[in-house]
């Protein structure tokens, strides 16, 4: 299945270009609410836009290659745009999700420097 991506953020870090997205989590809301109230209650804030339940990623790009990414499903954003709560840190998770996808492209850089050694310079 084909996801939409909503883009919220992009910035430069290092050598690479962040850029922060999300978009609706498939996921439902019974998996993450535990009584029945809550589901309908939450199921009825999601259906009157009042709250979003959706799906976080961060991507390390590279020359508009994606080198590094991270994932974070089943967030909510409460009263808010999943843009205000990605903004807001996703509940403290927004700077691990950075640090995690630039950790991964990172290591991918250095392994295709690696190859581009081993393919062209002997």
């Amino acid at each position: 299945m084909q996801r939409l991506w909503n883009t919220v953020e992009t910035f430069e870090q290092d050598q690479f270009t962040v850029e922060i997205s999300w978009c609706y989590e498939d996921l439902p809301l019974s998996a993450v609410f535990e009584t029945p109230e809550e589901i309908a209650e939450h199921q009825l804030r999601c259906e009157n836009y009042t709250d979003t339940h959706y799906v976080a990623r961060v991507r390390a790009m590279y020359d508009d290659v994606e080198m590094g990414s991270d994932y974070l499903g089943s967030c909510y954003a409460y009263d808010c745009d999943p843009a205000e709560d990605i903004r807001n840190g996703i509940g403290g998770y927004r700077e691990q999700m950075i640090d995690a996808a630039m950790e991964e492209a990172r290591g991918v850089a250095v392994q295709m420097l690696d190859r581009l050694k081993a393919d062209f310079l002997q």
